[in-house]
């Protein structure tokens, strides 16, 4: 049973080892579910209840169900931005090696489908002393020495403290409900076995180490000791404890193994083989604002083996003798450079020269011992090649070639999908009962990302059959223009309107109101003509005896004329002559009576 949190976290990295499938999805308990019948998704693994001891099927962080029918891809995808930057340790951790004071880590985000908003957060794990004392986690903001960048995609370490290094950690997780910005107090956290084994996908782990301090070479036999003060400053309350790592965080072997706690340095009195490698000393103390003790520093020893010599004794010429791949007098050994002196490599094999050896090595896409053979690699087979996920993957000799399916386009590393027509919708329902009226159907062009273009339409109409005829209701046209009067003044004007626009047809209602309006014509006098009234009688002569004039008049006024009407034609006024010339007078008996002769006058 591992004794410590550290223990845990080292075996996590252990089981996310370089020479495992990275890919793999950890199930330790795998063969009890199948024993017992219990099928799980595969994305979920099989898991043992601590209470009952029943197995269960169980996704994997990030994904949601019920570990047998479905588990649910995480909506989002952690990847760290630049993979060269870490060394290859396992599935969402990033292994850093600090050579400068300013380390950045830098990760990218993907999403597939809708989903809410969400965002990137930054935390600090510190690796508590355990059982005593429990483990922390510290959700991180911009300060003096942390600076957050590119949307929180980034994080930027200006310094770099003792307690940043393994096993303390950092990483950047996907949150869809953010904490408030300012950074959070340390809470208590525990990484449990289920996360170690299956780290999810929202979660990208950073894990920076030193370089090892290099002690010897020492010979199997030799004491070495190893204090601690001459490396690192340690306070009265400081707790070291030392572990043996069979490699740096532990990525090979089994799980690191406590060699001694609470001692300032060890002494190991003949070095055998098992104790050569990796010793790492662990520092535990208290730390402002975190209640327990809690990894403060570490210092990562190597303690090398002179693998040149063989020595029975005091080491002198007498005693000792190079290893094969060295050459000298015994004490002092130097390696030979097999290549320079010709091997028995294969003619396409390379000669690389290593410390007391050599390697014969295949040429790329070969494998075998380089000696006696070198096959071709399948890769297609052992899925070693880059092809797209939408190529087919054709092995040749010494390498492998990658041609998109059909479909799809591209150069076989990189295919887009064509673009093509979806399948038709279903026609739509014909909604009305009479009358015309047409269905459609659509489809839809896909994957405009590729640039094509697909040919022929997007929708198509048809006719609705056997639809009768629906019932026209009338409309009446418009007005016609307004009749002449029917006098000259005064009199009454019509206009109509006909039933045809359109007319009622398939039992429709007739149209409603008037077919004909009639209007007065604009009220206005007519013309009288002027007419003359009756001559006044003659005045009176004016003379007894002799000639005179006399005159009569009439009026125009009956009636006169209005209106625009004729003037009386004519004349209104007239003059004549009255009695007698004054020769005649003496003639007369009888009383004069005058003669009037008419003459008109203008």
């Amino acid at each position: 049973m591992l004794s410590t949190l550290l223990d845990f976290f080292l075996f996590f990295l252990l089981r996310l080892a370089a020479t495992q499938n990275l890919s793999k999805i950890q199930d330790p308990y795998k063969q009890e579910c199948v024993e017992r019948q219990i099928h799980c998704h595969q994305k979920a693994v099989c898991q043992q209840d601590e209470l009952t001891l029943d197995f269960y099927c169980r996704c994997l962080p990030g994904y949601r169900g019920d570990g047998i029918r479905i588990c649910q891809d995480p909506v989002f995808r952690v990847t760290v931005s630049n993979a060269s930057a870490c060394d290859d340790v396992g599935v969402q951790v990033c292994h850093l090696m600090v050579t400068e004071p300013n380390v950045t880590f830098n990760v990218s985000v993907s999403t597939s489908g809708n989903v809410p908003p969400y965002i990137v957060q930054w935390y600090k794990f510190y690796s508590g002393q355990s059982p005593q004392f429990n483990s922390y986690r510290r959700r991180l903001g911009d300060t003096l020495r942390v600076v957050m960048g590119h949307h929180g995609l980034a994080l930027t370490l200006l310094s770099i403290k003792e307690d940043d290094f393994y096993p303390n950690l950092f990483w950047a997780e996907v949150r869809l409900h953010p904490s408030p910005d300012k950074p959070a107090k340390a809470e208590v956290y525990d990484l449990t076995v289920f996360e170690m084994l299956n780290p999810s996908s929202l979660r990208y782990y950073f894990v920076l180490d030193s370089r090892p301090i290099e002690l010897g070479e020492f010979l199997e036999g030799d004491a070495v000791a190893i204090y601690l003060p001459q490396y690192l400053q340690l306070s009265p309350s400081s707790f070291v404890q030392w572990t043996k790592e069979p490699r740096p965080m532990a990525v090979l072997g089994s799980s690191p193994v406590v060699l001694v706690d609470a001692t300032e340095g060890i002494e190991i009195g003949s070095l055998k083989e098992q104790d050569f490698g990796y010793i790492r000393a662990l520092v535990y103390d208290f730390s402002p604002d975190l209640p327990g003790r809690v990894l403060v520093a570490q210092r990562l020893f190597l303690v090398k083996k002179d693998i040149s010599k063989t020595c029975v004794g005091n080491r002198n010429a007498a005693n000792c003798y190079c290893k094969p791949g060295f050459e000298g007098n015994g004490v002092h050994c130097v390696d030979v450079d097999e290549c320079a002196d010709g091997t028995s490599c294969l003619p396409e094999a390379e000669c690389v020269n290593i410390y007391g050896s050599y390697l014969c090595r295949c040429p790329e896409g070969f494998e075998g011992d380089g000696r006696v053979t070198c096959i071709d690699v399948d890769e297609c087979i052992k899925g070693s090649h880059s092809c797209n996920r939408d190529a087919v993957c054709l092995n040749t000799l010494g390498s492998y070639d990658c041609m998109c399916q059909s479909g799809f386009v591209g150069d076989g590393i990189h295919c887009r999908a064509k673009s093509t027509w979806t399948p038709w919708s279903p026609w739509s329902v014909c909604s009305a009962t009479c009358g015309f009226q047409n269905r459609i159907r659509i489809r839809r062009c896909t994957h405009p990302e590729s640039g094509m273009r697909c040919v022929g339409p997007s929708a198509d109409l048809k006719p609705c059959l056997d639809l009768p005829s629906c019932p026209v209701d009338g409309h009446w046209s418009e007005w016609s223009p307004w009749s002449m009067c029917t006098e000259t003044c005064a009199g009454v004007k019509e206009r109509i309107r006909t039933c045809d626009s359109p007319g009622p047809s398939g039992g429709g209602k007739p149209c409603q109101g008037e077919k004909v309006q009639f209007a007065m014509c604009e009220s206005k006098p007519c013309p009288v003509d002027g007419g003359w009234s009756a001559w006044t009688s003659w005045t009176p002569c004016p003379v007894s005896c002799g000639l005179a004039i006399v005159s009569r008049t009439r009026q125009c006024n009956v009636p006169a004329p209005k209106h625009g009407g004729k003037t009386c034609s004519g004349h209104g006024y007239e003059e004549g002559s009255c009695g007698f010339p004054a020769a005649f007078c003496q003639y007369l008996t009888k009383p004069y009576e005058s003669t009037i002769s008419r003459k008109p006058v203008d």
